[in-house]
């Protein structure tokens, strides 16, 4: 008898755990613009750029714990944006590539992930004038 009850009380505690509803939290996008001499946004592609880098998150769970890195480190004073009546958020911050190179920017909430693969290609303020950006498409 004890055997069944303690089955019972297994089976119970088990099936609102697998009935529960998946987080619902998802890295929409990253986006990534300079300002340029003309106040217009330019591409991020030059050594010592003032870079705005933008994360955008949706769904019911929106307001979980997101984190934004470049090359593993975490973006410096990133700022969060709520938006409860869409069930939106947003973190941005700025970010002024060091070097040329390649730069991985990865945006998470929960199990949900994008990347966004930056080229420096240009000098520190001269900039090269190419797109500079190609996405990766992963997510």
């Amino acid at each position: 008898m004890r055997i069944a009850a303690l089955i019972a009380l297994a089976a119970g505690a088990l099936i609102p755990a697998t009935l529960a509803p998946a987080a619902s939290a998802e890295v929409e996008d990253i986006t990534i613009s300079a300002w340029g001499n003309s106040e217009m946004p330019v591409a991020c592609d030059y050594v010592g750029a003032n870079c705005s880098v933008m994360a955008r998150m949706f769904g019911s769970d929106y307001a979980l714990p997101a984190t934004v890195t470049i090359n593993g480190r975490e973006l410096s004073s990133p700022e969060r944006l709520d938006y409860p009546d869409r069930q939106r958020s947003a973190i941005r911050g700025t970010w002024r590539p060091p070097a040329k190179g390649t730069y991985t920017i990865v945006a998470t909430q929960g199990s949900s992930t994008k990347t966004l693969v930056v080229e420096i290609t240009g000098d520190a303020q001269l900039g090269s004038g190419s797109a500079g950006l190609l996405p990766s498409g992963s997510s």
